[in-house]
């Protein structure tokens, strides 16, 4: 039986699309925004869902080979031992494109990574944390690779489970993606588009495949999380796991954190600037939701 049906998801579709109209979320229960997608709850008579729209694909095809992509992600996932949240890939064929949808069950939001570690020493964290290392390590190769980051990850009692398979980190044996996340980040302005698509995508996924770039990621991204206290602590514990040569440091952590903060902040504004073109000079409603300005800690 699916999670949810596709009656249920066109009418969560019919509610993003008047929110785009809006111009806001409200009235929607949002989840989370990712740098490009959003994530929305989904309440049904049969459970709630967690729900993230990817950007609209160009054709039903190309849509249906991610969501075969994204099956396939899942599968080597957990042939490396990672515990992956029940995932299905619903497709809607909308006037813009063909929309797939990633939908799981609604995990409570206090077993979520950085809501589970929030209240904790580093001392605490750290047996936590080594586990997330732990399946990290087993799992990335020059093919496969998680996105390790904490707020991937869900603690439900003894069980460690990943979220994040919206976005498959695979490749081939020449190392050529599998994915084209050029249908993903056509959300961005065009000449915003050409610099990431030709200057910076390939580093961005580079690091995914590399224990070294997994590690620095996520001790960076606790900074975001508002957990930047605890994870100098955690450093040698990234080295010893991933046996790092040379091992990380603090002061590589945090410049490799300001480096994709600031990136990621230049994205959003250019977004912004986007959705003002739209809607002052095209008057015309912006085509996405774009998240609240985001405290990236620094």
């Amino acid at each position: 039986m699916a999670l949810v049906t596709t009656s249920e998801i066109k009418v969560l579709e019919q509610r993003l699309e008047e929110a785009v109209q809006a111009g806001h979320a409200e009235g929607l229960d949002v989840i989370g925004y990712g740098e490009i997608t959003i994530g929305v709850k989904l309440s049904t008579s049969h459970g709630d869902f967690a729900c993230k729209r990817l950007v609209p694909f160009s054709s039903r095809e190309a849509a249906e080979r991610y969501g075969a992509l994204i099956g396939s992600y899942v599968e080597q996932l957990e042939a490396r031992g990672i515990d992956v949240v029940e995932t299905e890939t619903p497709i809607l064929e909308r006037p813009e494109g063909h929309v797939l949808y990633c939908v799981q069950p609604l995990l409570a939001p206090g077993t979520l990574g950085p809501a589970f570690l929030r209240n904790k020493s580093a001392e605490e964290a750290a047996p936590y944390v080594r586990r997330i290392f732990e399946l990290i390590e087993a799992s990335v190769t020059p093919s496969l690779a998680p996105d390790g980051q904490l707020s991937n990850w869900a603690f439900q009692g003894n069980r460690l489970r990943y979220l994040d398979v919206g976005t498959p980190f695979l490749r081939d044996q020449e190392g050529n993606q599998l994915v084209d996340f050029a249908e993903q980040t056509r959300a961005l302005p065009a000449p915003v588009r050409v610099i990431v698509n030709r200057f910076l995508l390939r580093g961005i996924l580079d690091a995914y495949h590399s224990t070294r770039g997994q590690a620095v990621d996520f001790l960076g991204n606790l900074i975001k999380e508002g957990l930047g206290d605890i994870f100098p602590p955690l450093v040698p514990i990234a080295n010893e796991v991933f046996r790092l040569a040379p091992e990380i440091t603090e002061r590589e952590v945090r410049a490799h954190y300001k480096s994709d903060a600031q990136t990621w902040a230049f994205m959003q504004a250019a977004r912004r600037a986007d959705r003002w073109v739209y809607r002052n000079i095209r008057r015309k409603p912006y085509p996405y939701l774009l998240p609240p300005r985001i405290d990236r800690y620094g």
